[in-house]
This record gives structure tokens, sequence and C-alpha cells, in this order.
């Protein structure tokens, strides 16, 4: 019995991560203004008579491109308050021009052609178009970029450089990255018969959806590998803003590349023996800093398909290079430990309300909601075991004290977006 009740509340905290990933992911209207301002950039490039960028192809990069997007984080400082997103300027004419000019460029016809309340902000390798007017407010990085020398695709496949005010030219294949990302997601880890049956028979827990936009459903498939970013990535805004570290938090192209690599392990390692996507989750948390390389003092999370591109680059300047290296194996031990939150022992449902809100930002609201979609014999995520909705609903008709709700008006409410 006491192994049942303890598999119920493994189910219950898998359940609400998944659910969670969920939660934390852009909603259809917001994606749906996003993509409207993309389709405004290619008009502003096309009203250019420069001939540096002349025939320009402007594709989606980063986690829009790769489908890991998420919701901001209300009311946080920096740029943690709105949602990223990037775009990459593949220029067929930029071949033999300098940097600066290419910048330049740039920068001077989204000047001329944009119609935003706030002014164009410039980025060490291309500008920034601030959508303060949207609510939630968001932004969009705007990269040029050009093939190497010998490479001959089109439209930004490939092997590119992108310019840096600072260094020149640098290397960077963002459409490869999101190929082998979309390919490694297609990996599948093989699971325990005991959780294909249970998975099987609880499949009415989710609630009531209509079909969305193709682009969007896209978007908003989850697979473990993506589920599992959002959720570092949402970690990783919460406690860069608990520490005071938001400009040393470690970027979203490390832990994504590092999750990816973890979760290729976590596939291999299946085959041999399956597990519940609970534990591939925490695994693929776990293993993350394996993958981080160190040879002769430098520190390298590669593009694997184009190693001229080092992500974590800031980790080996010479003046804060250990600040960023610091702050991500600090931010990965308390990634570690939360993941596994729900499977600890709260006193109360408000305790465990505050220790998730203090991971991931999602309120009370939520957690109940969660908890009222489980079975009723399961037990409540965070509690302990054969602590279930049957036996708190119990308490409170005969006046027990089994379910504590302690006021949580504290605790900010995920809906509220900004």
């Amino acid at each position: 019995m006491d192994i049942e009740k303890q598999q119920t509340k493994r189910s219950s905290w898998e359940y609400f991560l998944l659910r969670a990933a969920r939660e934390i992911s852009l909603s259809e209207s917001q994606y749906e203004t996003i993509e409207d301002r993309y389709s405004q950039l290619q008009k502003i490039l096309s009203a250019s008579d420069d001939p540096l960028l002349a025939e320009a192809h402007i594709f989606v990069q980063g986690s829009m491109k790769l489908r890991t997007t998420i919701k901001p984080v209300y009311g946080a400082p920096e740029d943690l308050d709105t949602i990223d997103a990037d775009a990459i300027v593949w220029l067929p004419y930029a071949n033999g021009a300098s940097s600066e000019d290419v910048l330049e460029a740039i920068e001077t016809r989204f000047r001329n052609g944009s119609r935003v309340q706030e002014d164009i902000q410039q980025l060490r390798r291309g500008i920034r178009i601030v959508y303060s007017d949207e609510n939630p407010g968001f932004h969009i990085d705007v990269t040029p970029a050009r093939a190497i020398n010998g490479n001959r695709e089109e439209k930004g496949e490939g092997k590119l450089e992108v310019p840096d005010r600072e260094v020149g030219w640098k290397a960077s294949s963002p459409i490869p990255y999101s190929n082998w990302l979309d390919m490694a997601s297609r990996e599948q880890i093989t699971l325990e018969e005991s959780y294909l049956a249970v998975a099987k028979s609880q499949q009415t827990f989710d609630a009531a959806t209509q079909d969305p936009l193709p682009d969007y459903q896209s978007y908003a498939y989850q697979d473990a590998l993506r589920a599992a970013i959002k959720l570092l990535k949402r970690h990783r805004d919460e406690w860069a803003i608990r520490t005071g570290k938001e400009r040393a938090r470690p970027i979203s192209a490390v832990l994504t590349t590092l999750a990816t690599h973890s979760y290729l392990e976590v596939v291999k390692n299946s085959q041999s023996q399956p597990i519940r996507p609970l534990d591939a989750i925490i695994d693929i948390v776990r293993g993350m800093p394996n993958h981080i390389a160190h040879e002769n003092g430098q520190y390298s999370v590669l593009n694997p398909l184009d190693h001229g591109e080092n992500f974590a680059e800031k980790w080996n300047r010479l003046s804060e290079g250990n600040l960023y290296r610091e702050a991500f194996y600090d931010w990965h031990a308390s990634a570690a430990a939360s993941i596994s939150l729900g499977l600890e022992n709260f006193d109360s449902t408000a305790d465990f309300s505050n220790a998730v809100n203090e991971s991931f930002g999602i309120g009370p609201t939520f957690i109940s909601k969660i908890n009222n979609e489980i079975p009723a014999n399961w037990t409540l995520v965070g509690r302990s075991e054969g602590i279930t909705r049957n036996i708190t609903s119990m308490g409170a008709l005969f006046g027990g004290t089994t379910s504590s709700d302690n006021s949580q008006a504290d605790l900010k409410p995920v809906e509220r977006l900004g």
C-alpha cells in the first residue's frame, strides 16, 4: 500500500510538471500577435534601396524557431518581463562588406521603417525592436547574417556569419542547430509498461481544447525535451530575480544545448532500462553539466553543427568569466532540487505553493486546478503519501485539519503577465 501511495505521489508531480510546461507557454493570442509583427519586418526590408539589403530573407531563430518560448515573469526587472523573440536577416550580397557597414544598414532601415513607440536599440550583433504597447510587451532582436565562404546554400541554410560590434564577424548556424534539436526531440524515451498503462487510463485528465491555428499547434505541442527546456527557462528567470543575478544568468542557448545532449543520453539509457517521464525530466536536468567541455582552461558549449559557435564564450572572459560560470552552477543546483519539489513532504498546500511559486512563478490557482484534475485517490502534489483529495474532503466535512489552506494572498498569480 505504501508503494502504491508513493507511486500516485510521483504520478501527481509528473502530471503537474507536464501541465506546468503548457501553462507557461505562450497563449494562442500572444503567439498570433508576435507572428503579425514578424510579417511586418519583411515589408520594411523590401522598401530599402540599399544594395546591402537587396533580396534579404528574414526568418525566426532562437526560442521561437525551437518552439521553447515562455511567458514573461510579471513585474520582473531587466528584460525578463517581456517576451523575447529573435529574427535573422540573411543578406545574399553582404560578402565582402564590413560588419560595421552591415549593422549600420540594418539599423538605418529599421529606424526609418518601423512605427513603434520606443527607439530602436543597438545590440552587440544587431538591433532590438521593442513593442511596449502590447500586453505583455515583447521585443524582436534582429540579427543580420551572411553565408560563410564556400556555403552556397540560400535563405540562411548552412553555416553563417553574424556581425559583432567588437570583434567583426562571428560564426553562427541557427537553422542547422534548430534542425538538430528537432531531430533530437523525435528520439523516443523507452517508457515503463506500468506508466503506459496508467497514462492510457487517464487520457481524460486534460481540460477541453479547441483546434488551434496550424502554426500555433506546432509550437504548443508538448514533447518531453521541450517541456523540460521551458521549465528550466522559467526556473532560470525566477532564480535570477530572486538572487539578483539577472545579467549573469545562463543564456537560453546554453540551457537548451545542454538539456538536449542530456535528453539524448536519457533516451539511450532508457533502451536498456525503461523509465517514466518524471524520471526522464529529473535525469535531463541532473545530467546537464556532464556536457560542458573544459579544455586548456577554456569552457565550451558548442553548437553541435558548427563548432565555431560557442554558446558559453562569456564564461572565458578574463574580467567576468567566473561570474557566468558560477551563476550557471549555482542555478543548476537550484534547478536540480526544484525539479523534485513535488516529491517532498510539505506540511500544507500553502507551504508547497510558496515553494513552487518561488521556483517556477506558478501560483495557488494552478496548483488547486491540478489537484482537482488528478484522481481523487492520488496523493496531492507536494503532500505526504496518502494525503488525497478524498482524505482532505473528509477532513473538511468532519472538521479535520488534514488540508491546510493558509492565506496565499502574497503569491503572484500566473495569469497576470503585465
